[in-house]
């Protein structure tokens, strides 16, 4: 119905002002007086069990809340403080105190020294009394099990969707590591059953304080809050090690026709990579668990809807192989998918956590969490996902045409071939003739008076004909060595290359270039490519919208074809980048993603919702100014010393 439709008019007593009110059910009647554009406002600020229980009134507020339902979500917050206390529970067993010598219990008062003094226990000899110390564990265990409810509860609260979330994302630094499973099993008992909650603990992560970002209508801004205001700033910061204790989480909820997938691989190598949480239906770390496994959560509800075709896959783990392993098969399965992630750093038992809602003795609860492995949650049914990724590699001196060029293979092991380049001359300008490779990096190192740390050499095919080789980009690859004649071997650095395929002939022109890695060109690198992402997210939101509102009787309001979009961004930034990189200046590679998102928006520049870490080695695609950078049909590959972000358009 239309705002200017007549209505029945609200009673005085109604305080329409305020959404609690709402919450009181004495207030339901009120909730059918209101026109429906306020009605959906209302129910976007209301948890999702309040509407649940509203829908039930009336068949008017069961139709608001179906179309909340359809509303996308991508929801963040962050928590800049130590974990409660840890529980004695996770060290000794309380009831065998009584058996403990004294030397025992003095290694245990220092151990938990934090957690006695808690109590105020008097002095050495009082702790050291044997049943005072079993009631005192007793205390210490209860009151830290409280501590991680209230903070369940408290993060439930913060993160309030209209809606059941369908992924609970949880990035945290090294002080949680101990904790974050437990954070993870509390928060499972409180959410759906179509509900995963996934996180990893690193040395350092990518928070946004209190962020939202809520299906939008035509105007094509994005509603923060959900309550009208169509900008909110909230900058991303990137909490590197040494910059305090901090718990980022994130909820999401995918458009109608989205599926969730998790899966984990972990190293055959090791037999004890996978913790269980206690309710496991199995005993023993990994007794039970495949070296492989994959569940789907969510199933979607049909074909992807119009625009919503993307798939994204996030991997997390400790084990570079594993993590590899993962990548190669979910790109066998979706050749399309843009995958992402990184190699945690995080210290504890398990570095990534995965658990699915529910609680009770019918739930069907995932592997706690994994370590010497890595672990998966597969995200269909997107309108946009994509790779904003950037090394900041810069050109250095000037660009050579390749006079000859090889390629060799060398047997690694039986069954196993390396494939490299061996550049053995380049034209030079000045004489008209050949030159050694060799000779162009002596060159650099004179002009340069020496060489940078990292210096790799670009190289491209040449376009044929009249067209420009101007746009093409490089594809930098290691230098190896250098043989008697001045040649250069070079090998990929990510992957196999795509210049060391036997697709090339003898006519087929090469160019070249050195290049290093430079802060400024890093950050112009993903303002490019996050501009590009807006782009493509908004356009997306705008075919969505439409297809949306076509399929829609005539007579169908605006309210209620609901704003199909919600966009957020994962990070995953390699450790060795942050301040050091960046002379001193914090979360530009973070912030410089915002900015980009937001070029031709009218949005403000941080209206983008950013969580992730900061990984010990980077998963996904090249960079945007390499060969390939923004192509998801390329495999990932593990990276070092890029930044990779991936942006979602829901």
């Amino acid at each position: 119905m239309d705002a200017a439709d007549t209505s029945p008019s609200v009673p005085s007593g109604a305080d329409v002002s305020s959404t609690s009110s709402f919450c009181d059910p004495m207030c339901f009647p009120y909730y059918d007086l209101l026109p429906e554009e306020i009605l959906i406002k209302i129910s976007l600020k209301l948890p999702y069990k309040t509407n649940a229980l509203l829908a039930c009134t009336s068949k008017s507020a069961a139709r608001i809340t179906a179309l909340v339902r359809k509303k996308p979500l991508f929801k963040s917050h962050a928590y800049h403080a130590p974990p409660p206390p840890s529980t004695v529970d996770d060290f000794v067993d309380v009831q065998t105190l009584e058996t403990w010598t004294t030397r025992q219990l003095k290694n245990f008062v220092r151990k938990f020294e934090n957690i006695l003094t808690t109590f105020s226990m008097p002095t050495l000899d009082d702790v050291l009394e044997k049943s005072k110390l079993v009631d005192l564990a007793a205390q210490a265990q209860k009151r830290a099990a409280s501590a991680m409810d209230v903070l369940a509860d408290q993060i439930i609260q913060d993160l309030s969707a209209p809606a059941e979330p369908h992924v609970c994302l949880l990035f945290a630094t090294s002080a949680w590591a101990d904790d974050l499973p437990v954070v993870a099993r509390k928060l499972a008992d409180r959410l759906p059953p179509t509900c995963v909650v996934y996180g990893a603990v690193a040395s350092g992560i990518v928070a946004t304080p209190t962020k939202t970002q809520e299906g939008n209508d035509d105007n094509m801004d994005v509603d923060v809050d959900g309550d009208g205001d169509k900008t909110s700033d909230a900058n991303a910061q990137e909490i590197e090690h040494g910059d305090g204790d901090a718990l980022s989480v994130s909820v999401l909820r995918l458009a109608p026709g989205g599926g969730v997938k998790v899966m984990w691989r972990r190293d055959a190598h090791s037999p004890e990579s996978i913790n269980s949480f206690p309710d496991m239906p199995h005993t023993g770390r990994g007794s039970c668990i495949p070296p492989t496994f994959e569940r789907t959560i969510l199933a979607a509800d049909g074909p992807p809807r119009p625009g919503r075709s993307s798939c994204a896959a996030i991997i997390m783990g400790d084990d570079a192989r594993a993590s590899a392993s993962l990548a190669e098969q979910i790109h066998a399965q979706i050749p399309s998918a843009t995958i992402s992630g990184g190699l945690c750093g995080g210290e504890g038992d398990a570095s990534v956590v995965i658990a699915r809602g529910g609680k009770g003795p019918h739930a069907d609860p995932l592997p706690g969490g994994c370590s010497n492995g890595a672990a998966a949650i597969v995200l269909t049914g997107l309108g946009v996902a994509a790779p904003c990724i950037s090394r900041g590699a810069k050109q250095i001196g000037d660009i050579y045409s390749v006079a000859r060029i090889e390629r060799q293979e060398h047997t690694v092991c039986p069954g196993h071939k390396s494939v490299s380049l061996a550049i053995h001359a380049v034209h030079n300008a000045e004489t008209g003739g050949e030159s050694p490779a060799m000779s162009a990096l002596a060159a650099l190192e004179n002009r340069l008076g020496g060489l940078p740390n990292a210096l790799w050499l670009g190289l491209r095919r040449k376009a044929s004909g009249s067209g420009s080789s101007s746009e093409q980009r490089f594809e930098l690859l290691n230098i190896e060595g250098h043989d008697r004649e001045g040649g250069l071997y070079v090998q990929p650095q990510d992957g196999p290359s795509a210049f060391a395929e036997n697709g090339d002939n003898e006519e087929t022109e090469f160019e070249c270039a050195f290049y290093t890695v430079n802060a400024s060109a890093s950050v112009e690198e993903l303002h490019a490519a996050a501009s590009h992402a807006g782009e493509q997210v908004r356009e997306s939101q705008r075919a969505a919208y439409e297809a949306e509102r076509s399929a829609s009787s005539t007579s169908t309001s605006k309210e209620e074809v609901v704003g199909t979009f919600a966009a957020g961004a994962l990070a995953f930034l390699c450790c060795g980048r942050g301040a050091r990189f960046h002379n001193h200046a914090c979360s530009v590679d973070a912030r410089a993603l915002q900015r980009g998102f937001g070029v031709g928006a009218r949005t403000s520049a941080t209206s983008l919702p950013v969580c992730g870490l900061m990984a010990n080695g980077e998963l996904g695609g090249r960079p945007w100014n390499e060969y390939g950078g923004g192509d998801v049909t390329k495999a990932a590959t593990l990276m070092a010393f890029t930044a990779v972000f991936v942006t979602l358009g829901l």
